[in-house]
């Protein structure tokens, strides 16, 4: 097996105005593990550091298309954490695409990690990126995104150096040095990896379609479809890691439209149409919208037809309008494929709970979704309906088949 071996650099970004000495620890921890280091300050306030700062805040700013002069006298410390994270996102994306930037490290508390976040936003699946945050143990999904990046607790806030806080900041630079240098396999000549989409409710459908791959010597990868894996799915196929998309669980798209906890954002379902991927796809678990506990559903959907799928999850059955306006929505989508794609409809029941004797069986409410489906895909997009329900092998196998026949 080859591995990757050269020279490693490491890209430390922070607010070196507020947090100098803490990053003047952090340098001369990562120095010693003999990397090399370039430096990214995103403080925009006078510093004094005892390191080079290798990107300084003023290009910063202007690669945010404004300047230190013009932010420090807005005195909006939100348009400034904003403005600098959007500025070192430019640059970091610059450093990385150049082959310049192995790793990337940073600490902070709610700005320096929203910087930090924001800044790595474009950085591929292949640079380690770790954060030292007072913000490690919150909710910090939405700034995160769908990104490879570890947030490490601070424990103590990063606000000057201490018997704790060198214990943490030697730690992770250990953990990020450890990272780059960890040798990682590059002979993938296996170039038959298909991306699949995932939900409890179809996961008898994916086992069935995995096994048929596998045994025809292709690598799935399987994304759960709770908003974050529908967004990561789309942004490796943007990378070019698929050179196939079984797409049988798109109910994202759903919690899109409704609100739910599981939305994948409005890119969802687009990226194998724009690089031309083949592509087969289902309505599967459209039938569902998800929330949290029974107390988090929004009021307007009082008298909805509800299932508990466990304690935290409490699915919503869509109605005939929202399905109208989802079938609408997938063929604009599909519509815009540039390659080859196909539609299956699983006649008998979009989900395990979908199907004849479940609590979301009804046939009417899916039919809206069939027929707004059928005319408005564009002709050249076959329909392929099924006498089955989404979980049964023989739709399993047709759908494999069928993107077999296409790749």
């Amino acid at each position: 097996m080859l591995f990757a071996m050269r020279e490693k650099t490491i890209l430390i970004i922070g607010c070196f105005d507020t947090k100098g000495a803490d990053f003047e620890y952090l340098y001369q921890c990562l120095v010693s593990h003999g990397l090399s280091i370039r430096t990214m300050n995103t403080g925009i306030m006078e510093t004094a550091v005892q390191f080079p700062i290798d990107i300084p805040a003023r290009d910063v700013a202007l690669a945010a298309h404004t300047s230190l002069a013009t932010l420090r006298k807005d005195k909006s410390r939100g348009n400034a954490v904003e403005a600098m994270g959007h500025g070192a996102a430019h640059i970091a994306d610059e450093l990385v695409s150049d082959g310049k930037i192995h790793g990337i490290i940073g600490m902070g508390g709610g700005g320096g990690t929203y910087i930090f976040l924001s800044a790595v936003q474009r950085v591929p699946l292949s640079i380690p990126k770790l954060c030292l945050s007072t913000l490690a143990g919150k909710d910090v999904s939405r700034a995160l995104g769908s990104k490879d990046v570890l947030l490490m607790p601070s424990i103590v806030d990063v606000a000057g150096v201490n018997r704790l806080s060198k214990i943490l900041m030697a730690r992770v630079a250990a953990a990020l040095t450890g990272m780059v240098q960890a040798k990682i396999p590059t002979d993938f000549a296996n170039n038959k990896s298909i991306a699949i989409s995932t939900f409890g409710n179809t996961t008898p459908c994916v086992a069935h379609c995995s096994d048929l791959l596998c045994r025809q010597d292709y690598e799935v990868l399987t994304f759960h479809a709770v908003g974050t894996g529908g967004r990561t799915m789309e942004e490796l196929i943007d990378e070019g890691l698929f050179q196939g998309v079984l797409d049988v669980t798109t109910t994202e798209l759903a919690d899109e439209l409704c609100g739910g906890i599981c939305s994948a954002g409005q890119d969802r379902l687009t990226a194998a149409g724009k690089w031309g991927l083949p592509q087969v796809v289902a309505p599967g678990c459209l039938d569902m919208v998800n929330f949290g506990p029974p107390e988090t559903v929004p009021k307007k959907y009082g008298g909805r037809r509800f299932f508990q799928w466990s304690p935290d999850v409490t699915l919503m059955r869509t109605n005939a309008e929202e399905n109208a306006i989802l079938g609408m929505q997938m063929a604009q989508k599909l519509n815009a494929s540039k390659g080859k794609v196909a539609v299956l409809f699983p006649l008998r029941g979009l989900s395990k709970i979908g199907s004849e004797g479940g609590a979301f069986y009804d046939p009417e409410i899916d039919q809206v979704l069939f027929d707004t489906l059928r005319k408005n895909l564009a002709p050249r997009i076959p329909i392929l309906e099924m006498d089955t329900h989404i979980n049964d092998p023989i739709f399993a196998q047709r759908a494999v088949s069928e993107l077999l026949a296409y790749m």
